[in-house]
């Protein structure tokens, strides 16, 4: 929609906005957005409508000054010089180095090719440090594995593209080895420490087609470990346990609610088979489950977290296909390298950095938070 003076979304102050330079090229604009102390997850650009900031606390505009159609034309040429030809079919993602910071474009039409967009995501130039992202030491264990699968699971922009870059990175510092990444599109760059790092990109323009090859590719690359940007279809999921199998750590996201329904849609991705419920409990060496909330003061958000270390107990639920006892054994608080989303939300909740209607939001286990609250 165009931004009348009716729509409800605030405006950032001018102490907020530190002197956003109104009158500078969109570039411009962006740049000082990325390098400003401003809280945001994305930057939303619409034609005719004023720069807005995804923050905690919910959407927020920059200034009244609505973005021009020549204004976005002139962006798009910076990240994608073919950007008329490749946004006539569908939208299409950029990451690029912006001068001082690094991030991803995805840029569109919208009301029948009538309107441009983009949604920006911004990325650290480098690896956060994995001590600093408010993970529990059940999670950072993970870092250490040197063989098998982990698998990183939630809800879209929860923060798993950030922890999986911290935790190669950490990987990258301990030990010496070939890391391979499969990314669509690369999004935190690697730095080289005690590792070789090869980050593949998935896509038409990129090194590989599909995440699928970028893994039937990686097995005769001599990698030490190997990062799958997302496990969406069966191909990938079957590649993923195979490379598992044969000796690399493997470290893979998936769209998920919870533990459980990750460990579900995997198995159903494997073929529900079996023999692929054993080979998955062979394999699997821990399950982080996450999610990110806005600070009650809504300038910040939190990270909450569930993390499921097999254990003989669970390998053999899986094995057996009962998932559904998963649950109920992480309550139990029997395995050491367990711990569920409730507990993390009730630690959160206690030292009242989050609200309680966003903890039930992010909750993986509804019935369990209706006692706890």
């Amino acid at each position: 929609m165009e931004f009348h003076q009716s729509s409800q979304i605030p405006t950032l102050s001018y102490v907020e906005n530190e002197d956003h330079p109104v009158f500078g090229t969109l570039v411009e604009q962006i740049l000082h957005l990325l390098n400003s102390r401003l809280v945001f997850s994305d930057i939303i650009i619409h034609q005719n409508s004023p720069l807005m900031l995804r923050q905690p606390k919910g959407l927020v505009a920059v200034t009244d000054s609505p973005i021009t159609r020549e204004e976005l034309e002139e962006f798009f040429e910076v990240i994608e010089p073919n950007w008329a030809e490749r946004i006539a079919d569908r939208a299409f993602d950029r990451s690029i180095d912006l001068h001082t910071a690094r991030i991803r474009a995805n840029c569109f039409t919208f009301q029948g090719k009538k309107r441009l967009g983009c949604v920006i995501r911004r990325f650290p130039k480098e690896p956060m440090p994995l001590s600093e992202l408010g993970l529990d030491a059940d999670a950072q264990e993970f870092a250490r594995a040197t063989s098998g699968l982990v698998l990183i699971i939630g809800d879209t922009c929860q923060g798993k593209s950030t922890t999986i870059a911290s935790m190669l990175d950490e990987i990258n510092k301990r030990r010496s080895g070939h890391i391979i990444t499969i990314e669509d599109p690369v999004e935190t760059l690697i730095p080289q420490r005690k590792s070789i790092i090869t980050q593949r990109e998935v896509g038409i323009d990129g090194d590989v087609e599909s995440y699928y090859l970028g893994a039937l590719d990686a097995l005769r690359e001599r990698p030490d470990v190997i990062m799958i940007g997302e496990i969406r279809d069966a191909q990938t999921a079957q590649e993923a346990l195979a490379l598992a199998e044969s000796g690399p750590l493997v470290l893979a996201t998936l769209h998920a609610r919870s533990t459980e329904m990750g460990l579900q849609k995997m198995l159903r991705l494997l073929g529900n088979s079996d023999a692929q419920a054993q080979a998955l409990a062979h394999a699997l060496r821990g399950v982080l489950c996450q999610a990110l909330l806005p600070s009650v003061e809504g300038n910040r958000y939190h990270l909450a977290t569930e993390c499921l270390t097999p254990s003989a107990t669970v390998a053999r639920l899986i094995e057996e296909g009962d998932l559904g006892a998963l649950r109920e054994h992480m309550n139990s608080g029997r395995d050491p390298g367990c711990h569920t989303m409730n507990s993390s939300l009730e630690r959160l909740l206690s030292s009242h950095k989050i609200g309680v209607e966003d903890a039930r939001a992010a909750t993986t286990d509804r019935v369990g938070f209706a006692d706890l609250v």
